[in-house]
């Protein structure tokens, strides 16, 4: 799918990554016994198996090889695990050691360029963008629960997997893109309430005396600013400090309770909002789960 030709590229790295990870391919002999599995996690990732699987038989068809994928995001890297903090970090003993989350010296600014394709290169990318994505007028679109209106091909390898996988390739592109975008609707939902806006408020004049800023957002730009002259070790030293500062802030005035707990009620009052596209979209996956599993995909 691809909104405009930034997040086709975007799906096209990520779409190729996992056919070069290889897929569960086969014709299903010898998977006789096989079902469909129990978790969410062997859930997704058989659906994922499935379609890759699915969109390399495609590509294959039309005589259009997927490249292996080249990493060259010059994005900062996270350290220290995984941890979200999705309200400000809230954690004063991990943003001591961790600071932002951030690889000392990934400040996000300069860092390695993309590599300029050539002719030849450009042309076989643009052939495989086409033969995944399909061309010429995006014949679906929908609009998000945060008013972004994505659209998309009908006639792409990857259309043409999701039509076989869940029976029903605009049906499934229409939920399937609704569903993905709930958190980031509820997420939204609650930086706009009013009782998030005057946490914020509050930690703002508590950040104050170390940097003024008006959320968490911009005290990491900061920081970013402040660190682009710096060797590593002192773009660490003032990452943590920063860091530090912004979690005895959110502690200090709840901002990440604040929002973990509006979070909460955004998102029941988004999925009552698209109970039926929910539907449909489990409905569409139960489809594919089995198709995968009876096709030995």
């Amino acid at each position: 799918m691809r909104a405009s030709r930034i997040v086709s590229t975007v799906a096209l790295s990520m779409c190729v990554a996992g056919l070069v990870g290889g897929c569960a391919g086969g014709d299903g002999s010898g998977d006789a016994v096989r079902s469909v599995p129990r978790t969410a996690q062997a859930r997704d990732d058989l659906l994922k198996s499935a379609q890759n699987e699915l969109v390399r038989r495609c590509l294959t068809d039309r005589e259009v090889e997927a490249p292996a994928p080249v990493t060259t995001s010059a994005a900062p890297q996270p350290a220290g695990g995984q941890r979200q903090f999705p309200y400000g970090i809230d954690d004063p003993a991990w943003a001591a050691e961790h600071g932002f989350g951030i690889t000392a010296g990934s400040t996000g600014q300069g860092g390695p360029a993309t590599p300029k394709l050539d002719r030849k290169a450009a042309a076989e990318q643009q052939r495989l963008s086409d033969a995944l994505f399909g061309t010429g007028r995006r014949e679906l679109s929908t609009r998000t629960a945060t008013g972004l209106l994505v659209k998309a091909n009908s006639d792409g390898c990857l259309a043409q997997a999701q039509r076989v996988l869940y029976g029903d390739q605009a049906a499934w592109f229409r939920t399937d893109v609704t569903v993905n975008n709930l958190a980031a609707a509820a997420h939204q939902r609650v930086t706009r309430d009013p009782a998030y806006r005057a946490a914020l408020a509050d930690w703002s004049r508590c950040i104050a005396p170390v940097h003024k800023a008006t959320d968490p957002a911009e005290l990491r730009s900061a920081w970013q600013r402040g660190a682009h002259d710096l060797d590593a070790r002192r773009a660490a030293a003032l990452q943590r400090r920063y860091a530090v500062a912004e979690a005895r802030c959110v502690r200090r005035t709840g901002l990440a309770g604040t929002g973990v707990r509006l979070e909460r009620w955004y998102t029941a009052e988004l999925r009552a909002q698209y109970a039926d596209q929910l539907d449909d979209h489990r409905r569409l996956r139960e489809h594919g789960l089995r198709y995968a599993v009876q096709h030995g995909l």
